[in-house]
């Protein structure tokens, strides 16, 4: 399953239209897709520890999900179980699995921004509700 922009933003939009992100999807090509802009903030190569993946999830879910409902620490453990950041035999050092995320979506689609698209969300859902006052 290799997305493009357009897919990725769908996703991302239909996930986000109702408003902040609450919890993990349950659609398994949603979660994937929300795993693989996660991984997307790492780098390639690098190894990582602990602190600094919590660092950079946080940072990322805090622009568009509801932090009370969802942590950063149910997305690391995600990412691990889905393959898309692997761990070293002690645990304490993450690297990002390339091959995962070069099968999952286009570089080009890596950059969309949750945050923004939960901003057009928002506008468009705004937008149909002053449709449906002038109609009605």
């Amino acid at each position: 399953m290799l997305l493009d922009d357009k897919a990725v933003t769908n996703v991302l939009t239909r996930m986000l239209s109702a408003g902040p992100l609450e919890a993990l999807p349950k659609r398994r090509s949603d979660l994937i897709v929300l795993l693989a802009l996660a991984s997307a903030l790492f780098k390639a190569k690098r190894a990582y520890f602990e602190v600094e993946v919590n660092e950079r999830l946080i940072a990322w879910l805090d622009t568009f999900a509801s932090r009370t409902s969802l942590d950063h620490v149910t997305m690391r453990r995600e990412l691990v179980d889905q393959h898309f950041l692997v761990r070293n035999r002690a645990g304490s050092v993450y690297q990002l699995s390339t091959n995962k995320l070069d099968a999952t979506i286009e570089t080009s689609a890596r950059s969309i921004d949750p945050a923004a698209v939960l901003i057009a969300a928002q506008l468009q859902r705004e937008e149909r509700k002053r449709a449906r006052e002038e109609i009605g």
